[in-house]
């Protein structure tokens, strides 16, 4: 009853995600919210999945507009550096490729962390972007076990045209949710120990006070 529970709460939370995603820019403060509770679920704090849910997107969703608008402005540069030197052949078209491809692992690497330190701490705007950067480089094994959970579904999903049609039943029912159920499990171990470095982090004037989950 309590797994049925599980998955009945991330099915609940999955739908909420994809209401609200609807607007396209309203997706950063969806992703705090669903980081939100799923930090909650994985904490086994007592959660009313979609009152949780709908007060964080509200709290948070100044702040995660601004910062959704500037990872999609990056996003799109290096679309667009991408497209340009992809097919091009040289020296200088190589180093570029390069380049792409390093910001573009920069990017969803920052992407994983963000909204979730947003969720859980309260900061401004440039240092919830410092701090997920940071995080993301002090805590890479953990990055990269998210990293690579996220690249496994999606390559699954697009495996082939049958996997394409499960997935997508994957995605709309419960796959946000549980992909960020289970990234939150690392969230909440590397995040622990942030809190427990908070004292050294306030000295060197950073601002990074948990948010009161209640």
């Amino acid at each position: 009853m309590h797994f049925l529970g599980k998955v009945a709460d991330l099915m609940i939370l999955n739908l909420l995600f994809l209401i609200t995603c609807v607007p396209i820019f309203t997706i950063g403060a969806s992703l705090t919210a669903l980081h939100y509770v799923t930090l909650r679920m994985v904490s086994d704090e007592d959660s009313a999945v979609s009152r949780d849910y709908l007060r964080s997107f509200k709290q948070n969703f100044r702040q995660a507009t601004i910062i959704w608008l500037i990872l999609i402005t990056f996003a799109l540069l290096i679309t667009y550096d991408i497209r340009l030197v992809w097919n091009g052949a040289g020296y200088v078209n190589t180093v570029m490729k390069i380049l792409s491809i390093i910001a573009s692992v920069a990017l969803v690497m920052v992407i994983l962390y963000v909204f979730a330190i947003l969720a859980k701490f309260h900061n401004s705007v440039k240092g919830t972007i410092r701090n997920a950067v940071a995080i993301s480089l002090s805590a890479f094994p953990r990055t990269l076990s998210m990293f690579m959970l996220v690249a496994a579904s999606v390559a699954l999903t697009f495996y082939t045209e049958t996997t394409v049609r499960w997935g997508l039943l994957f995605w709309l029912t419960f796959g946000f949710s549980a992909v960020a159920y289970f990234n939150s499990f690392l969230l909440k171990k590397t995040f622990g120990n942030l809190i427990t470095d908070q004292a050294s982090d306030k000295s060197r004037g950073q601002r990074n006070d948990p948010k009161k989950m209640t």
